[in-house]
């Protein structure tokens, strides 16, 4: 943090650079509007490092922004965007607990997350599994509770400033393949890739159905205008593995596709394909190393996916089909051509999670929320990301969520 400080006669800002700072900073706010969540570094009573001159003038560092109610954003490496689906359930009958709780947190000049600020929630509630940025529009799906009192799959989109403006729409997400189930999804440009999934077939003799994972990818586009989704196609390429609830991530132009569960249980395939993003095609999809823990085949399923500084990094998810998560934590090299060097063990996570929300941001990983053991986490962790792909110590010392929540899409800027 610069040590030169610029003085503030007055604790308040005009219109336009208020909007400003809430375009590209984010304040904290827990609770009702007015209420901010204090990072560890804020001083009791006052603003983060403030200080008063002789004069009377209260003094901050450069790159801080003073609110009107003369509250301060202290200055920030940039924003963590989330959208968080369940929340606790207060009772069996409450499960799952939906929510659509949209919260931005302020990233500290130390890479810390120091406070948090509520935004407008989404319309639709229900656990969200994936989104992405088309143009200045950011559009999520979710299976929600509440379109037109049912059940379905919603697409929902917020216009983005960076950072989220409320004008929320909703709608139900009607492009998915006919008949295919268990899929997962990614969106890539102005489209949005749905990857494996299962198919049950009717016994013509009236026996049992017949259920059977599939190689399959589709894909729809999305027009941002309507807030809709066209009807799915085939992408022209098949999965090498059949898989089913993938971990699924585009870094640049490359699709990688992660564990999942298999014809044979949960599996430790890696494939890769290169993706046009402006036609919304994908080239042939490639085997890469399988994932590896500690020498023997690492099987996860639903796992978190990122990309930074050169390397994907796989972690969390689910080792069973009971749902029980894991603390492990790959990583692996992104070569010059999209494909995958071998993987690595890196620095456990704190505990072990799923559901939780997984950033790479300015050469560190950020871990927020998800659901432990017997409980959602309201916690938040952040690693050093080294040259090699190896991660430092997790940090322990960032301002919580509002509440613990898992099931999150999240965007960092």
């Amino acid at each position: 943090m610069s040590s030169r400080r610029r003085t503030i006669a007055r604790l308040a800002l005009p219109t336009a650079a208020v909007a400003l700072a809430f375009a590209s900073v984010q304040c904290g706010l827990l609770g009702a509007p007015g209420d901010y969540a204090s990072g560890a570094d804020e001083n009791e009573g006052g603003s983060p490092e403030s200080s008063t001159d002789r004069d009377g003038n209260t003094t901050l560092p450069d790159g801080a922004v003073v609110l009107p109610d003369g509250n301060v954003v202290p200055p920030s490496l940039g924003t963590l965007a989330l959208m968080a689906g369940e929340r606790q359930p207060s009772s069996p009958e409450d499960d799952p607990a939906w929510s659509a709780d949209a919260w931005s947190g302020t990233i500290a000049a130390d890479g810390r997350i120091s406070s948090w600020r509520i935004e407008k929630s989404a319309p639709i509630i229900g656990s969200f599994d994936s989104a992405g940025l088309v143009g200045n529009t950011w559009v999520m799906i979710n299976v929600g509770f509440g379109i037109f009192g049912g059940r379905g799959t919603a697409i929902q989109s917020t216009s983005w400033a960076p950072g989220i403006l409320g004008d929320w729409r909703a709608g139900r997400a009607n492009g998915a393949p006919g008949g295919l189930d268990e899929f997962a999804r990614v969106f890539f440009g102005n489209h949005l890739l749905y990857v494996g999934g299962t198919r049950t077939v009717a016994d013509p003799d009236g026996g049992p159905s017949t259920t059977f994972f599939t190689k399959e990818a589709h894909v729809a586009n999305v027009d941002v205008v309507k807030n809709e989704l066209g009807v799915s196609s085939g992408a022209g390429q098949q999965l090498v593995d059949a898989r089913s609830r993938c971990g699924l991530l585009v870094a640049g132009t490359n699709l990688y596709v992660v564990g999942g569960r298999a014809p044979s249980g949960i599996t430790a395939s890696v494939e890769t394909a290169k993706l046009d993003i402006g036609a919304g095609t994908v080239q042939a999809f490639a085997a890469q190393p399988p994932l590896v823990n500690a020498g023997a085949d690492h099987k996860v399923y639903l796992p978190s996916l990122a990309a930074a500084e050169g390397y994907l990094f796989v972690a969390g998810g689910r080792t069973n089909f009971g749902g029980t998560p894991t603390d492990v934590v790959l990583s692996a090299k992104i070569n010059a051509d999209g494909t995958l060097g071998a993987w690595s063990n890196v620095t456990n996570l704190p505990k072990a999670l799923r559901d939780f929300a997984l950033v790479g941001f300015k050469g560190r990983l950020y871990v927020a929320g998800g659901v432990g053991a017997t409980t959602r986490s309201d916690e938040v962790f952040t690693a050093s990301i080294g040259a090699d792909g190896k991660l430092g110590a997790w940090d322990d010392s960032n301002t919580k969520l509002p509440s613990p929540r898992s099931d999150f899409v999240a965007l960092a800027y």
